[in-house]
């Protein structure tokens, strides 16, 4: 029942958005095969995701930790289900009569060579790479699967609905892929780099999918004209999965909590900005994986975890024009940590020597600066330098990436 409401909603969303969103982004082609950028713009962002997967290289994290039989954490199965929902929507549409761009011919040959180029690449990677996860269990945490291959559904269901009748359902889908790959991270599945990792080859996937079947069945199946923004108009509407990397963190805590040997590493989350002007209002969620800087090493038991700090938080966004589709950008938001966590370690295989880290609730504030590039006509990539202020806990100084979906 809860999932025939959902769909319910979604068409009902789109039906009621199509007009005014066709309005509102400015103009739409002539002819059906209209693009509004080529292949090589497109793949701007999933290469920028890529790029920061693999300079993040988080893995060495808890290099100095030791797991003994490998660690739990409540599994979220929900990612499970997760990952195919965009999917699900999609054929959900089409089945009830939702034009899209495509026919169910050319639309099903695009979707299987999606699947098939993102196993082609996630799966051979997990092998070659072998990367512990952070739970220990196994060796092929890059990139995620699951976010692969939810990426790559949110990315169909833009293809085919966002792009040609609503924005709206574009952002359903990629807020559940970017969900999707956060939960990994939580579950401690995955590392935040094999989180961008897997969805930058879920994108590119679908990407390369469709244009080779373009090129396969040329105008033949098409259906809907792609409806685009206005490029020469700033965006009014901005939804990111950002990433931060610590370069520097002065402090890890005083007043008798935590251990001055563990220090913010990498931050992952989503966040969304509302501009109906140069300056507009912003919102994000997110969390932060913890590293142990100590010289010794130390033993985390089955009932342990890697230790993660969870941000909600509010503020505003700043565009200013710089050239043609670069922007200067800037972010002041006030947050809180809302849940005090204690993690227990052991100084000992034997684990008779314990190691504590208290991680107490409170305010989380957070600023940076940078640079945004419209990289397509849907999609920027923003690189900023800023501050991370956790009260009581630490001032870290970072480094990191938005990857936004705009309209």
């Amino acid at each position: 029942m809860k999932k025939q409401l959902f769909i319910s909603f979604l068409l009902l969303l789109s039906v009621t958005q199509a007009y005014a969103s066709n309005r509102a982004l400015g103009y739409d082609s002539l002819s059906v095969t209209y693009k509004p950028e080529s292949f090589t713009q497109r793949s701007l962002l999933p290469i920028g995701l890529l790029s920061t997967s693999i300079l993040y290289n988080d893995n060495y994290l808890d290099k100095r930790i030791v797991k003994i039989g490998g660690i739990t954490q409540p599994a979220l199965k929900s990612a499970d289900f997760l990952q195919y929902s965009p999917i699900a929507i999609l054929y959900a549409m089409k089945a009830f009569g939702v034009e899209g761009r495509s026919d169910w011919r050319r639309m099903i040959t695009a979707d299987i060579g999606s699947m098939a180029i993102m196993n082609l690449i996630a799966r051979p990677t997990k092998h070659i790479i072998k990367r512990e996860r952070p739970d220990g269990r196994a060796f092929n945490s890059y990139p995620s699967g699951h976010t692969a291959t939810a990426f790559m559904a949110a990315q169909m269901l833009h293809k085919e609905y966002g792009e040609t009748l609503s924005p709206w359902i574009s952002v359903a889908g990629y807020g559940i892929a970017a969900t999707t790959g956060i939960f990994r991270v939580i579950a401690n599945r995955h590392w935040c780099s094999d989180v961008l990792g897997g969805a930058a080859i879920g994108i590119f996937s679908t990407e390369l999918a469709y244009e080779l079947t373009d090129l396969l069945f040329k105008e033949k199946g098409l259906r809907s004209a792609i409806v685009v923004p206005d490029l020469e108009e700033m965006p009014q509407w901005k939804f990111g999965l950002y990433s931060d990397y610590s370069m520097r963190s002065d402090v890890f805590t005083s007043a008798g909590y935590g251990n001055p040997d563990a220090k913010p590493a990498c931050s992952i989350g989503i966040d969304a900005s509302w501009m109906p002007w140069y300056i507009g209002a912003t919102i994000r969620a997110g969390l932060t994986q913890m590293k142990w800087t100590g010289s010794e090493v130390i033993y985390l038991s089955h009932l342990g975890s890697v230790a993660d700090v969870y941000t909600l938080g509010a503020g505003m966004d700043i565009d200013i024009p710089v050239i043609d589709r670069i922007t200067l950008n800037g972010q002041a938001i006030a947050g809180y940590s809302p849940k005090a966590n204690s993690y227990s370690f052991f100084a000992d295989r034997e684990r008779t020597l314990p190691v504590e880290w208290s991680i107490p609730a409170g305010m989380h504030c957070y600023g940076n600066l940078g640079m945004t590039v419209r990289t397509s006509a849907f999609s920027s990539v923003t690189l900023h330098g800023g501050i991370d202020f956790y009260d009581k806990v630490w001032r870290s100084y970072v480094l990191g990436a938005r990857f936004n979906y705009t309209f």
